[in-house]
């Protein structure tokens, strides 16, 4: 029988998107909460020394780490078959299209928003001003890829979709603490669109924390850093 764990932290948007990879794939998985503060626990370190972050996915006792190379481990170790479904799409260019936006996700849009949450003066103003344009570059490259969605690219959802799903339970976070709004409907329709079939979805509702714990906690963490790193963490 095969063991899967995943070391997380349920604010993590990192995570958030390993447990809706391995969700999706039909995968069993216990999920193995670390603590949200110092200090990180042995198995953790032992799991991940180098970077010393969630989520750590543990198979049969091997740790893999860093969200990108955990979605591609669980695409390769449990193939596409007629029960389990593909995280990337058919074609060599589509399949690149998918990992050029996961990897932008992750690398641009989560990073910013992260940053939203725990900087302060200018660089969270600078923050704010990039998530936005972040946003309608999401939009913008659905739209050049021509599919009617619901996901990133199409009918189906790849690792983009997979990556930028943290968004669901973050947006209201962002906007509240950002103090700002996202561009509407009738300017980024694919990406409200995108939104809605996701919240729909019952493997998103099981792999993401509620909007509002989140929003709570994100206001917490905000005021510790405020307090004990007031240049932002």
């Amino acid at each position: 029988m095969e063991e899967v764990k995943l070391l997380l932290i349920r604010s993590s948007p990192f995570a958030m998107s390993c447990a809706l990879a391995l969700r999706q794939k039909g995968i069993k998985f216990e999920e193995v909460h670390e603590n949200s503060l110092p200090p990180k626990t042995d198995r953790l370190l032992r799991s991940n020394p180098v970077y010393k972050q969630v989520p750590v996915l543990i198979h049969n006792g091997k740790p893999v780490s860093q969200s990108l190379v955990i979605l591609e481990y669980i695409e390769e170790a449990w193939p596409p078959s007629d029960t389990t479904p593909s995280l990337l799409p058919g074609s060599a260019y589509d399949r690149s299209l998918s990992r050029f936006w996961a990897d932008f996700i992750n690398k641009k849009f989560i990073e910013t928003g992260l940053k939203l949450m725990k900087r302060f003066g200018e660089e969270h103003a600078t923050a704010r001003k990039e998530i936005v344009e972040q946003f309608i570059t999401m939009e913008e490259g659905m739209r050049a890829i021509g599919s009617e969605g619901p996901y990133f690219l199409g009918d189906k959802m790849s690792l983009a979709d997979v990556a930028l799903v943290p968004l669901v339970p973050w947006l209201p976070s962002f906007k509240a603490l950002g103090e700002f709004k996202f561009p509407a409907p009738e300017q980024c329709g694919r990406m409200h669109k995108w939104l809605d079939a996701m919240r729909e979805l019952p493997n998103v509702v099981a792999s993401v924390p509620p909007a509002d714990w989140l929003l709570q906690y994100t206001a917490t963490l905000r005021e510790f850093i405020a307090e004990h790193y007031p240049g932002g963490a």
